[in-house]
């Protein structure tokens, strides 16, 4: 049983939870204690009821606290640590911000005590359900991401065992959030654009997936690099290295999609087009790259043309690059795509393709 109160946000410290109620008997015997014990700990507090649970028991459990906050610099904060009544005291917590992964809320529960001591098998106490703990964790980051009218919100305690997650008790403050012109402008970091994955299927019936590259992609695009020749390389002008490392970008400004596909049993990437966001935030540079063993399918087409459409849906306005005169098939693929093949001053075997991609708007978050 615990108090119900808009003006009291720590129950236990008012004395407002009571556990262990047995009987009809007791609920009603425990209903007056508690409320005197409110009253005569918060008199200025308006008491709206009580509120009666289901009270959960695990021999096991490890107390948990998860939490969120809203900074005014960095924007949503994630906390994980140690949880209950002692919270303050014991002082063992971590922050990450949001967007979470399974590696970065791996990492956040490693950087606590609780997190890498106490988890595990621990005297007579089977090891507590991690992934249970890494899914929690990630729907508080999706929740952060999604509903910028959080302003703090506590899970505590998360009581967490051998069979899973149970939160026994939460805490959550809203508030308008400021006005922005992008769904996740209180972010500091954007999250993953899960609205430019598609399925789609080359003329010769193969079906591939195109998607914004992620983090954990760099032993895909490690592959990917070893597997191009001495030619596309030179043509590229980049090196394997500056391959491995596109992996890292800022979705905000700039976006990388590769097309993947199952081959023998596992995922292979077979081509990867790329935009970087210029100075003047109208206009974008961009990068197509596909495996030589794959060429000829139509890859290019469906990459740059996945890769316009997320660059348009930005409202940028212009899309540019420059091509190696020799690189015949590519100009040919850029012209049929609307581009515009321009020569450069100065430079007799470099080409600079652009694309009108709209008139000037606003722009639009991914």
């Amino acid at each position: 049983m615990k108090i119900l109160s808009e003006d009291i946000s720590h129950k236990s410290d008012a004395g407002g939870v009571r556990l262990n109620i047995t009987s009809a008997q007791s609920v009603r015997s425990t209903h007056r204690e508690l409320t005197d014990a409110v009253k005569h700990a918060c008199p200025e507090a308006t008491i709206e009821g009580v509120v009666v649970e289901e009270m959960h028991k695990s021999r096991n459990g490890r107390e948990l606290l998860v939490g969120l906050t809203a900074d005014p610099v960095f924007g949503p904060i994630i906390t994980f640590g140690s949880g209950g009544t002692a919270v303050e005291v014991v002082k063992d917590s971590a922050l990450a911000l949001p967007p979470l992964n399974r590696h970065l809320a791996s990492d956040l529960i490693d950087r606590t005590k609780i997190g890498s001591k106490m988890l595990g098998q621990f005297r007579s106490m089977p090891p507590a359900n991690r992934e249970a703990i890494i899914d929690v964790l990630l729907r508080i980051s999706s929740l952060a991401c999604e509903l910028p009218h959080i302003q703090e919100m506590d899970i505590n305690p998360l009581i967490v065992d051998e069979d899973g997650a149970v939160a026994v008790d939460a805490r959550i403050r809203v508030a308008y959030p400021k006005p922005s012109h992008t769904p996740y402008g209180h972010l500091a970091i954007h999250p993953y654009p899960y609205n430019l994955c598609r399925q789609s299927q080359l003329p010769n019936g193969m079906s591939i997936t195109i998607r914004p590259i992620r983090p954990e992609d760099i032993e895909l695009k490690k592959s990917f690099a070893r597997e191009l020749s001495e030619e596309s390389i030179r043509q590229l002008r980049l090196t394997p290295e500056m391959l491995t490392r596109l992996t890292q970008i800022d979705y905000d400004s700039e976006m990388s999609l590769i097309a993947v596909a199952q081959v023998d049993d596992s995922e292979e990437e077979l081509g990867l087009a790329r935009y970087v966001a210029n100075p003047d935030k109208t206009s974008v540079d961009f990068l197509l790259v596909v495996s030589d063993k794959w060429r000829g399918l139509g890859l290019g087409r469906a990459l740059l043309s996945a890769l316009c459409d997320a660059a348009r849906a930005r409202g940028y306005e212009v899309m540019s690059g420059e091509v190696l005169v020799n690189n015949g098939k590519m100009l040919k693929l850029l012209e049929s795509l609307g581009f515009q093949i321009k020569d450069i001053e100065d430079e007799d075997d470099i080409k600079l393709a652009q694309l009108r991609l709209a008139g000037k708007r606003s722009r639009r978050s991914i």
